[in-house]
């Protein structure tokens, strides 16, 4: 019989033999994934934009005017995500005040809830 005969061998010395031979993390395959998940998000935003792109009236308090739908959608999204992120950088500003306060309450010797340790 010419088949071909290949020994069992278990799955586990499999598996720990491809985790052996494994080549090492590089710097470029680092990079590689942090842009892989960016160019995925890239290539739906475009899809998006070339699927919609018959033009929409818009009307915001008293300017009117024709505007790609995706370039509207987009930027709404983007003023969006300016407006949280800027509400989101005043909390963390404010936190960290606070936090500086306790520290500097602790290194003068008080107590950052009270002078009666309570």
């Amino acid at each position: 019989d010419d088949s071909l005969v290949v020994p069992e061998v278990p799955t586990d010395q499999l598996i720990v033999q491809a985790q052996k031979k494994a080549p090492p993390a590089t710097r470029a395959s680092r990079v590689w994934i942090r842009i892989l998940p960016a160019l995925v998000l890239l290539a739906i935003i475009l899809t998006f934009v070339f699927q919609n792109l018959r033009p929409t009236e818009i009307h915001f308090l008293d300017f009117t005017g024709k505007l790609p739908l995706s370039l509207v959608l987009l930027g709404s999204s983007a003023f969006g995500v300016l407006l949280v992120l800027a509400i989101g950088s005043i909390r963390i500003v404010q936190l960290r005040k606070i936090i500086h306060g306790y520290k500097k309450n602790d290194e003068s010797g008080k107590s950052a809830v009270g002078s009666d340790g309570s």
